[in-house]
């Protein structure tokens, strides 16, 4: 049994997927006012009553590493930390860049991409990619890029999806013109589900990641360690 975490941005959630037969099994989105910190063990513990299943019964945990909120990466990493090292599951690190992508290749939303998480100072956290029926591809580094600059990513028309996409949408939508297609306002959130997909690909590929190789996608330093190494 595979469990995701998704905690990098405002609404957390949760879920569960099958590794031995690939079944998405179940997922629950937590409130964006609650503490994640507070609610993410017991709503996976629900989660898995639900199944009469334990913690006992995780082969492997899967988390977002971000790029996202600091706190929230920070929770994600120590809650997937607490269930693993009693028993030594494997833990998969999936950026949320990636998981975005993944909404969109479920939603069978094909073609170049570009997935946005907001990183403050007008500018966002930008994933590119090509989507396909069977994944997807990087087509640059993850970045931080002010809207105003994705369009010399792009090669064609791209779907745009990401709380950064609806926070700086007339803005984007200003930008890109008609090169931009917004997609459908439930796939702007990234989701646990999609984290787990991604996870499962990677372990039907041979993937087993130790506790030891997960680590945050920051891009940007948090602030306190800006101010500690100025440029």
């Amino acid at each position: 049994m595979l469990a995701a975490i998704e905690v990098s941005t405002r609404i957390s959630s949760v879920a569960l997927l099958d590794l031995v037969t690939g079944e998405e099994l179940a997922e629950m989105a937590l409130p964006g006012d609650w503490e994640s910190s507070a609610t993410l063990l017991p709503a996976l513990e629900t989660l898995l009553q639900q199944r009469d299943m334990t913690a006992q019964d995780l082969a492997a945990v899967a988390v977002s590493v971000g790029p996202g909120s600091f706190t929230g990466i920070r929770v994600g990493i120590a809650t997937t930390e607490g269930l693993c090292m009693p028993s030594n599951l494997l833990a998969f690190g999936v950026s949320t860049l990636d998981g975005l992508a993944e909404n969109l290749r479920a939603a069978e939303m094909m073609g170049e991409a570009l997935c946005l998480v907001d990183a403050q100072r007008g500018e966002c956290f930008v994933g590119h990619y090509r989507i396909e029926a069977e994944g997807f591809t990087e087509l640059d580094p993850p970045q931080i890029l002010g809207f105003e600059r994705l369009a010399l990513l792009l090669k064609e028309k791209a779907w745009i999806v990401g709380p950064g996409a609806l926070k700086y949408e007339k803005e984007l939508r200003e930008s890109l013109g008609t090169q931009g297609m917004f997609a459908f306002n439930s796939l702007h959130q990234p989701k646990a589900m999609s984290i787990a997909r991604i996870a499962y690909r990677r372990w039907r590929g041979g993937a087993r990641p130790s506790l030891m190789e997960l680590k945050p996608l920051y891009i940007r330093l948090p602030s306190v360690d800006e101010k500690a190494n100025p440029q």
